[in-house]
């Protein structure tokens, strides 16, 4: 299936990686209330002795509204700056410091000494330091109770529900996989593909971890789904941690045992229906429409197993 890689659309962009929360309770907070909550904590730039900022920007470039409604999605995005100071160069300058101490008055720096000296380091160090930005997206659909965020890590994403729940004082939340069955039923979709979720078939590229010990891993990639390797790994305990896959003529992604999604890769036609506009709400609808059909399906599947 051909398939384009993620672009830029204003300050939206297609999902590249996608963690799913559902709602426990209704989601009643109206885009002019949420508005007036994240207006509250607007993005600032670091300033010289920050390590980290975040706050609400808007999710589209043409406007400066913080909350915008597409098609009864909600969407919204947050901006993140953290400072660059890697910790090996802090303990470079601080064995420095240690040395020149011991030089000048002929004893060792005891713990208490050592870790203020390594705080002055750091203070001294940051309005010095480069900083990265990088934005997280979401959108918040009170009809199916999900709460979609376009982050590449599990941590990424609670960080920012965490501060979307400080902004509007609650956020009732699951994740969409509760349980640690997901492996069980990737495997099940291999062994059985009969059982897949309507439309989707697999693709060559997984990764198994051994029961006993997940830290015992195998990867396969560009290999025959039949071929007899894989069967060995399964036969000597080991599981389908994650396992890409294909939507009808969509999108490409890799799905992992907690059904976060991965690596989505867009169908070339989607992406070329989009750019016939310059609004980057097209591209909004577009992206949402093609992962909200997948989202149902996987949903469905996840209900039925109770997972």
């Amino acid at each position: 299936m051909p398939a384009s890689e993620s672009k830029p659309m204003g300050n939206i962009m297609w999902f590249k990686n996608v963690q799913v929360y559902t709602f426990t309770e209704e989601f009643s907070h109206s885009s002019a209330e949420m508005e007036a909550a994240l207006a509250q904590y607007p993005f600032t730039p670091l300033s010289q002795l920050q390590e980290t900022t975040f706050g609400w920007v808007p999710p589209f470039k043409d406007t400066e509204i913080l909350v915008e409604t597409v098609a009864g999605r909600i969407f919204i995005a947050a901006q993140i700056q953290d400072k660059i100071l890697p910790a090996s160069v802090i303990n470079d300058y601080l064995l420095e410091r240690l040395d020149a101490l011991e030089e000048a008055e002929g004893r060792r720096a005891g713990k208490k000494e050592r870790e203020q000296l390594k705080e002055d380091i750091r203070a001294e160090l940051l309005p010095k330091a480069f900083h990265k930005t990088r934005r997280l997206s979401a959108w918040i659909d009170p009809k199916q109770k999900w709460l979609v965020v376009n982050a590449a890590s599990e941590k990424s994403a609670d960080d920012f529900t965490a501060q979307l729940r400080e902004a509007l004082g609650s956020l009732s939340i699951v994740p969409l996989a509760k349980s640690a069955a997901g492996a069980e039923i990737l495997t099940g979709w291999y062994l059985d593909p009969t059982t897949l979720p309507v439309g989707t078939e697999l693709e060559a590229e997984m990764e198994l971890t051994m029961v006993q010990d997940p830290a015992v891993k195998a990867k396969y990639k560009n290999l025959d789904l039949a071929a007899p390797e894989i069967q060995l790994s399964l036969d000597s305990g080991m599981l389908i941690r994650q396992i890409a896959m294909a939507f009808t003529d969509q999108c490409q992604f890799i799905i992992n045992e907690k059904f976060q999604l991965k690596r989505l890769k867009y169908a070339d036609k989607l992406v070329e229906q989009a750019s016939d506009s310059d609004d980057p709400r097209t591209d909004a609808l577009m992206m949402s429409d093609t992962l909200s059909q997948l989202l149902l399906l996987l949903e469905a599947y996840t209900l039925s197993e109770g997972i």
